[in-house]
């Protein structure tokens, strides 16, 4: 009997991994607290032409989904890695404060396409199978790649992997904050 181990465990940089975990945490919160509501009250937007609770989700999903293929395919072609410098930090503080501001934007095209209405419990699980590979993404990251600009942000431009983190928490949060909002207004 062959009782050779044979890991393939990979570990992540441990400053990647407590934005990671810090993401996870937020997303199963918000998740968990979500589960007890039923889908028609989770897909009624509050005015016409604004997301519905399971749209603002499907966003977040959408756009976690192409971060992890934008990074992947920086990945590949390894050659176009440039280094972050300071005017890229600087756009990262920017786009954090206008996160946090509260102030409402316009989705770029690219994520702004959400379907009528979602099942929270299927969204859990896309949401489940792109953390995954979110992880899986942050386990390939190489010392080599923490000051690389690994990620193009529609408004601000390049971002290294850390920035990009910070930007999904912010985008997160930025989010949670109107799923908040919606949710005390269709309860009461």
């Amino acid at each position: 009997m062959n009782t050779a181990a044979y890991s393939h465990i990979e570990f992540m940089n441990p400053k990647l991994e407590i934005k990671y975990l810090s993401l996870e945490k937020s997303r199963n919160q918000l998740l968990d607290e979500l589960d007890g509501f039923d889908d028609e009250l989770l897909n009624t937007a509050p005015a016409e032409g604004k997301w519905s609770i399971n749209q603002i989700i499907c966003h977040l999903i959408e756009v976690e989904k192409l971060t992890i293929g934008y990074i992947n395919h920086k990945l590949q072609k390894q050659e176009d890695l440039g280094a972050s410098c300071f005017s890229n930090t600087f756009k990262a503080i920017l786009l954090k404060l206008a996160l946090r501001s509260g102030k409402k934007y316009k989705a770029p095209a690219v994520v702004a396409t959400v379907p009528d209405t979602a099942n929270l419990s299927k969204l859990r699980h896309q949401w489940d199978d792109t953390r995954f590979k979110l992880e899986d993404l942050l386990n390939d990251i190489t010392p080599g790649h923490m000051d690389k600009c690994l990620f193009k942000h529609p408004v601000v431009g390049p971002l290294s992997i850390n920035q990009t983190l910070g930007f999904l928490n912010d985008h997160f949060t930025h989010h949670e904050r109107q799923i908040q909002q919606l949710k005390r207004s269709l309860v009461s």
